[in-house]
């Protein structure tokens, strides 16, 4: 076994042994190499035949990670060594060497009877999503995949520290890399007991950490419901602060914080995730759709339509009842033959075959040429009769929106049937802005998107500027 007094590496003096377990130890020591001597904590692990070669890599990349790390709210990294067995009692170990921070963790303090306000867990919430940020805004992002209240340290400077980096990973660039299984039960998501970890991964230890600040009862001991950890019944909380917090342990990573920073601001801003839609009026007598939460929004506005004659049946009532001839008839059927043929190619240009729309167009141009065959009244009733319809605006199409944080999806739909999609990162979205046309630009840092050539210019004035005001929000 180590002892108290004993000096490593010349310069790391052994003072107060804080744990041990399992070919494990963790020491507070002097380090002499300074002056005055500092504080340092020394944690060891013990080369034998019990030693399982995935804690040596753990231990391992705990060291180079923290070397690599540069964080006033992370423990600095100093040294990384091997002590001789002479001096470990018959062992072989590997020490690595990092920052002593002064203060008690969060499990100390719960288990001295420690309470939390709102304000203060607000507080620690936001530390600690700061430090995250950090980690996971790394190339390759770096994943604590151990975070619980024996983990944070709430320093004597009254800031919190992130300590125990010895679950830590660097994320693999690939998906589907099956990672070491690591994690504490009641803090780690499901996600990470199958070998998986992202960042929404610590963001459900960060909740769950929470959780158990606020109650004063572990995770593990909370009663669930559809995997969902239930613990509003047990304090009298913000309800968006409630909802903030299931945001951060929904079970499904769909509905949960993808990113620290999108947890941070909404924590900051007092909103959350999943907020349901809200209906916004849009401008009278207008057939926008509009909804909007925090985080989502859903439009649903006309999309482009077609025109036809709506008179045409009314046409034909006129000549049957008027007792007309078989010329009559004959033109009128010409007439509608014709206005279909217009109909059909308009739909047919759009969306299948020029060639098909080209004939039809033929076919048209020669029915009313027919017509100078028949009698001058005849023709001279059928103009007046046509000049006196009226057009009729059917819509066939719908224009949706429906975006989020992360994406943007612009579909055209006809009848129901969506015919036309787009996904766009939100992030690549420059500005939302109207035209004189007027029509609608959607700006992206690689195209744009026109829509609502079909509404009147206050409509597109006032839904571009919602769209944009809603995503300098989010």
């Amino acid at each position: 076994m180590l002892q108290a007094g004993e000096l490593l590496q010349g310069r790391y003096q052994l003072q107060e042994s804080l744990g041990q377990n399992a070919g494990r130890q963790t020491w507070i020591a002097v380090d002499r190499g300074v002056s005055p001597g500092e504080k340092v904590i020394v944690k060891f692990l013990a080369f034998s035949p019990e030693m399982q070669w995935e804690d040596f890599k753990l231990f391992e990349r705990e060291a180079q990670v923290l070397k690599s790390l540069s964080h006033p709210r992370i423990p600095k990294y100093r040294d990384y060594f091997s002590v001789d067995k002479q001096v470990g009692s018959g062992l072989y170990w590997f020490a690595l060497v990092q920052d002593y921070i002064p203060g008690k963790s969060l499990q100390n303090l719960l288990d001295s009877g420690k309470h939390f306000s709102e304000k203060q867990v607000r507080s620690l919430a936001a530390q600690m999503l700061e430090i995250l940020c950090f980690l996971h805004e790394l190339s390759p992002p770096v994943l604590h995949r151990d975070l619980k209240p024996s983990n944070l340290i709430l320093g004597e400077d009254r800031y919190i520290y992130l300590v125990d980096f010895g679950a830590v990973q660097e994320q693999a660039a690939v998906e589907g890399v099956t990672f070491t299984v690591v994690g504490t039960a009641g803090y780690a998501p499901l996600e990470q007991f199958w070998g998986k970890a992202v960042p929404a991964s610590d963001l459900y230890s960060l909740g769950a950490t929470l959780i158990h600040i606020l109650t004063g009862v572990a995770p593990v001991d909370l009663p669930q419901r559809n995997l969902r950890i239930q613990f509003r019944d047990r304090i009298s909380l913000n309800s968006n602060l409630a909802y903030w917090i299931e945001a951060l342990t929904a079970p499904n990573l769909s509905q949960r914080y993808a990113t620290a920073q999108q947890a941070l601001i909404d924590l900051k801003c007092d909103r959350y995730l999943n907020a349901p839609l809200q209906k916004i009026s849009p401008p009278s007598e207008s057939k926008i759709k509009f909804y909007q939460s925090p985080t989502q929004l859903k439009v649903e506005i006309p999309g482009r339509g077609l025109w036809v004659f709506a008179d045409a049946i009314a046409l034909l009532l006129k000549f049957i009842l008027a007792g007309s001839s078989f010329f009559s008839l004959l033109v009128i059927f010409l007439l509608l033959g014709g206005t279909l043929a217009v109909l059909l190619s308009v739909i047919i240009v759009n969306y299948l075959n020029f060639s098909l729309a080209l004939f039809l167009i033929v076919v048209l141009i020669l029915t009313f040429m027919s017509m100078e065959r028949f009698s001058s009244s005849l023709s001279k009733e059928l103009f007046k009769l046509l000049s006196h319809f009226r057009l009729t605006k059917v819509r066939l199409t719908d224009y949706c929106i429906i975006g989020d944080r992360q994406n943007f999806v612009l579909e055209q739909k006809i009848c129901g049937w969506s015919y036309w999609r787009n996904h766009l990162e939100t992030s690549q979205i420059m500005q939302v802005k109207s035209t004189k046309v007027p029509e609608i630009i959607l700006e992206t840092k690689l195209s744009n998107y026109s829509f609502g050539q079909e509404l009147s210019k206050a409509e597109c004035q006032w839904l571009s500027q919602q769209m944009q005001n809603w995503l300098e929000e989010v």
